[in-house]
């Protein structure tokens, strides 16, 4: 199963056309992008469309549950995202991608535009579920 991991690149598992939110928009945009897309992340763009973080289901009932409904609602995505510390190149291998996954315990990673560094250009998103795919197909 290792070398099927080691072996496969990023790029061939990923999903693409990460579905984004500016950095401004109200969190009542962030739940229809989450919502209309049938996603359970987005991530967070600047204005030059440059990634910042991301915003996932699980963010949006934690905040819900600590601030209440009216707190919320006022807020904006950038208050609400998690900063991004951890991306990956869709040239890296999906054992790189799992072992970032284990080690930060995380469930996704915000792919970026090969060359860039975090802040890059979302160009998509690989799921330990994808991971899952793969490893299943190939058992």
């Amino acid at each position: 199963m290792q070398r099927v991991l080691r072996d496969t690149k990023v790029r061939d598992v990923m999903t693409r056309g990460v579905v984004t939110v500016k950095f401004y928009e109200p969190i009542k945009e962030v739940l229809s992008a989450l919502v209309e897309n049938d996603v359970s992340a987005v991530v967070v763009v600047d204005d030059r469309n440059e990634a910042m973080g991301v915003i996932s289901t699980v963010d949006v009932l934690k905040e819900l549950k600590s601030r209440g409904e009216r707190e919320v609602r006022e807020m904006e995505a950038e208050e609400l995202m998690t900063p991004f510390t951890v991306t990956i190149s869709p040239e890296s291998s999906l054992l790189e991608a799992a072992e970032l996954m284990i080690e930060k315990r995380i469930h996704r990673l915000v792919v970026l535009h090969p060359g860039e560094i975090a802040g890059g250009v979302p160009v998509g998103i690989l799921s330990a579920t994808d991971l899952l795919r793969v490893l299943h197909k190939n058992l």
